[in-house]
């Protein structure tokens, strides 16, 4: 319910527009496109979690994203184990998909840390992030390295809040920016996903937060 909830709100992104011309191409890239059409068997998705920075202990985890069942008009059924031990979340399994969901598990996991941090609203966060993908993401083409060769990918970029209004209230986070790599030759779609909030000095940040693809398996 946790889970099917998140993508609904995140999900909001592109509800509010009437016609898929009406989208940004962030709006596209990241939830209207079928990352999952590159899975053509039940299969689980290995991504390496780092969180870095000088706000907290940094710890090295996984995440994984199981294809539980390929349905008769091809979405796909899809389980989590997000992170371990004490850093767990537990997003329950969602059906019917075609896009990657954990691009939406990543930020409503980023949301609530943040809520956590600055004792502000999870669902402000999540507007905020929201409304910035209609009008403040660039999109632009870029290659990754997989597999020992540069393939194709896209590169998303936004910060949510830098113009907010109530910025002071989150100052230190104010200059929180994401970053999503996308390739369709990945499995899943998804290269990386990055939220990285400086600190002091370039190598020190405040927080970051990498999701990168590992490989696809048991």
């Amino acid at each position: 319910m946790i889970a099917r909830l998140a993508i609904i709100l995140f999900l909001g992104i592109v509800a509010s527009a009437s016609r898929a011309e009406d989208y940004s191409a962030a709006q596209v890239a990241l939830f209207n496109t079928p990352h999952l059409a590159n899975i053509e068997k039940p299969t689980t998705l290995h991504y390496a979690y780092e969180h870095h920075g000088t706000l907290e202990q940094a710890f090295d985890d996984v995440v994984d994203m199981t294809i539980t069942a390929i349905t008769a008009d091809g979405s796909k059924n899809v389980s989590f184990n997000y992170l371990s031990d004490k850093h767990h979340y537990d997003f329950p399994p969602i059906e019917g998909f075609r896009g990657n969901p954990i691009i939406m598990m990543f930020l409503e996991y980023d949301v609530m840390g943040l809520s956590q941090q600055t004792g502000g609203s999870s669902l402000y966060f999540r507007n905020r992030i929201r409304d910035a993908f209609a009008d403040r993401a660039t999109a632009e083409a870029t290659t990754v390295d997989f597999g020992g060769k540069q393939i194709p990918a896209t590169r998303i970029t936004l910060q949510p809040f830098l113009q907010d209004p109530l910025r002071e209230r989150f100052e230190k986070f104010a200059e929180r920016s994401y970053e999503f790599l996308l390739a369709p030759g990945v499995p899943g779609g998804v290269y990386s996903l990055r939220v990285l909030t400086p600190g002091a000095a370039p190598d020190k940040p405040l927080e970051e937060n990498l999701l990168r693809f590992q490989d696809a398996g048991q």
